[in-house]
C-alpha cells in the first residue's frame, strides 16, 4: 500500500510539533481523537484532541530558539487494513524524546489520526 499520503501527515505533525503550531496540529487529528499517555502519578491521561491542541499553541515556538534541536523520524508504518495503520514515531520537544504510537484512519480520502499513544524521555 502507498504510505505517500501518511507520510505527508507526519511530516505535518513533525512541522506542528517543532513550531507549536496548534492551527497545523488540529489538521492532523480527527476531531474525535483521543490522546493517552501516563500522569506524573502513573495514572492514565486521556485528552481530546482540543485541548490538546491548545497545549500545543502554549509551548514556546521551537524554531525560533537556536538552542532547540529538531529531531524526528519515522520508525515504522503498519498498514492494518485498506483505510487504518499504525505509525510509530519519534520526536524531540525541547528536553523530552518522545515515541508516539499514532493510530491512523483515512476518512473520505483524508489520513488523520483517530488515537495517540506517547511516552517521554527526559535528554
Amino acid at each position: 500500500m502507498d504510505t505517500t499520503a501518511i507520510r505527508a501527515l507526519l511530516q505535518l505533525y513533525f512541522d506542528a510539533s517543532f513550531e507549536s503550531d496548534g492551527e497545523k496540529m488540529a489538521k492532523v487529528f480527527h476531531d474525535a481523537a483521543h490522546i493517552y499517555g501516563h500522569g506524573d502519578d502513573g495514572s492514565l491521561l486521556d485528552t481530546p484532541k482540543a485541548p490538546f491542541v491548545a497545549l500545543i499553541s502554549s509551548f514556546p515556538l521551537g524554531s525560533s530558539d537556536p538552542a532547540f534541536v529538531r529531531d524526528d523520524e519515522i520508525l515504522s508504518i503498519d498498514f492494518t487494513g485498506e483505510n487504518t495503520a499504525v505509525a510509530r514515531v519519534r520526536l524531540r520537544m525541547g528536553g523530552i524524546v518522545f515515541t508516539d504510537v499514532l493510530s491512523l484512519i483515512c476518512i473520505d480520502g483524508e489520513w488523520s489520526v483517530i488515537s495517540k499513544l506517547y511516552s517521554g524521555v527526559t535528554v
